[in-house]
């Protein structure tokens, strides 16, 4: 039985994965087998998928934005056949972001179809404590997934960028101000506002996944060849991410901003925390309550029986007062020059003498 990995080697091998290297590229910078670091690889990431499920919950988000990100597992959907095992496929990353501590605060590994869709929102709504403001793509699923879950007590919009597609335009109109809006903004349910509808945030967050978790890049051979690998690698990358990575936003990392930590932590802590995890139940959804988010005043609301949702009042959009309308300046005199008197009238023109007939001779006289 070989020796195991003392925790220095662990935390090297740790560190060049989470900043986006492939296994046979780790193997070599640790001088390690590859069979070993891939071994270590799994239980980490395993391990961090477990500590990511016990400490992630009970939390009071008031706005999330979710995503999918496309990777695959060995072989892309098109190249799939019916002798494949049912992991080589799709495999898309859903992922639930707190805009404002930019906390992964819940994430899925599957197809991107309904069933993958209601397992992931459910689990995020088991996280939370607070009626959440929530923004997705156009994906529908999501629309039957959340009315199952939250039940009406979430503000749930849609984001859609509507990415010009066919030909190029002509140089007479390449220069002129886009036609269509490149957003379009839909309220689904509960009272979303315009502001918040956003999917930036966790756009950024597919982007910075891409940069640390080597097997979701593009056109590379660091893809993932086993669906548990990618679930693994993944976890690692969000964990590290959540607790170790210090947010250039935040000036620290999104565990802290949560409030799920007190410092940020350091690649050994996390190492040394994810192989001691063991396993634990799923959280469990609890009532959602209701509250304010940062900068608005309370406003009247009751919960409405059978937990679907709430009745509230919604300020809207108040038309200005007579008082706020700006009036326009008065008018300045304008100078108009003495006009010059008229001529008088001169007198008609004589008429005109009455003309004397005179009869023409058309073929001459006889």
């Amino acid at each position: 039985m070989p020796a195991p990995l003392p925790l220095e080697t662990r935390v090297r091998i740790a560190s060049a994965l989470v900043e986006g290297n492939s296994l046979r590229a780790t193997a070599r910078m640790v001088d390690a087998a590859r069979g070993t670091v891939l071994d270590f690889a799994l239980r980490l990431g395993e391990g961090c998928i477990r500590l990511h499920g016990r400490k992630v919950r009970g939390l009071a988000a008031h706005v999330i934005q979710m995503d999918e990100m496309w990777s695959f597992v060995q072989k892309k959907q098109a190249r799939v056949t019916e002798n494949d095992p049912a992991e080589h496929r799709d495999a898309y990353l859903y992922v639930a972001l707190d805009a404002n501590t930019k906390l992964a605060i819940s994430y899925h590994v599957g197809k991107r179809d309904g069933e993958n869709t209601e397992a992931f929102v459910k689990d995020l709504r088991a996280r939370l404590t607070v009626v959440p403001h929530v923004t997705t793509d156009g994906w529908q699923p999501y629309i039957e997934a959340m009315f199952a879950n939250f039940r009406g007590s979430a503000d749930y919009g849609q984001c859609v960028k509507n990415y010009r597609g066919g030909a190029q335009r002509s140089p007479d109109h390449r220069y002129e101000p886009p036609r269509d809006p490149f957003m379009t903004k839909t309220p689904i349910f509960g009272a979303p506002k315009d502001e918040l509808i956003s999917t930036s945030y966790v756009e950024r967050f597919n982007l910075q996944t891409r940069h640390t978790v080597g097997r979701t890049r593009r056109l590379c051979l660091a893809f993932s060849k086993t669906l548990r690998g990618h679930r693994a690698a993944i976890g690692l990358g969000i964990a590290a991410y959540n607790w170790v990575r210090v947010h250039g936003t935040l000036g620290t990392t999104p565990a802290v901003a949560a409030g799920l930590a007190e410092r940020p932590w350091t690649l050994t802590e996390l190492v040394t925390a994810a192989l001691a995890e063991e396993e634990t139940a799923p959280p469990v959804a609890q009532p959602l309550k209701l509250e304010p988010r940062t900068g608005e005043a309370p406003a009247p609301a009751r919960e409405l029986p059978g937990g679907r949702g709430w009745l509230r009042l919604v300020s809207g959009r108040s038309a200005p007062s007579a008082s706020a309308t700006p009036q326009p300046p008065p008018l300045a005199p304008v100078a108009v020059p003495a006009s010059e008197p008229e001529p008088p009238p001169s007198e008609p023109p004589p008429a005109p003498k009455p003309r004397r007939m005179v009869q023409l001779s058309l073929f001459g006289d006889n």
